[in-house]
């Protein structure tokens, strides 16, 4: 019985340590990490270039999903100390309200990992255009 219910928490648990894994290197030498799943939205993480707290890009449709990736839409938010907030607050996938967001667009450049990722980001309710590539970390290039 706890044999069972060991390797039942163990087979439970792989599918978020694979997610975790996931990181992708900036040309900043910051990194974005998949840290989790909102349903089907993914949750990335990454240093911003000012503040103490992590920023975080929300990826709706892409949680859950590790081949088969393409180019998705969603958004970004960062703590209101990192610079100029909007004039409307987002609440995010989990229910936090934001100050300092905007749109996000993420494309995979291969179907599955280890894939580098284009990034491209707008402010508030600006189209994305400041574009960025980040690479994938593979082995011990993990921070």
């Amino acid at each position: 019985m706890i044999r069972a219910l060991i390797t039942a928490a163990l087979i439970a648990a792989a599918p978020l340590s694979a997610m975790a894994d996931e990181v992708w290197s900036l040309p900043s030498g910051n990194q974005i990490v998949y840290e989790r799943d909102a349903g089907s939205t993914a949750i990335l993480s990454y240093k911003p270039e000012v503040g103490l707290e992590a920023g975080y890009i929300f990826v709706p449709g892409l949680g859950g999903q590790y081949e088969g990736r393409g180019a998705y839409q969603g958004y970004w938010v960062e703590a209101a100390d990192t610079g100029p907030t909007c004039a409307a607050s987002l609440v995010d996938a989990e229910g936090k309200a934001w100050q300092r967001w905007g749109i996000a667009e993420v494309k995979f450049q291969k179907p599955g990992f280890p894939s580098a990722i284009t990034l491209k980001r707008g402010t508030c309710f600006g189209p994305a255009q400041k574009k960025i590539t980040a690479k994938p970390v593979v082995g011990a290039g993990i921070q």
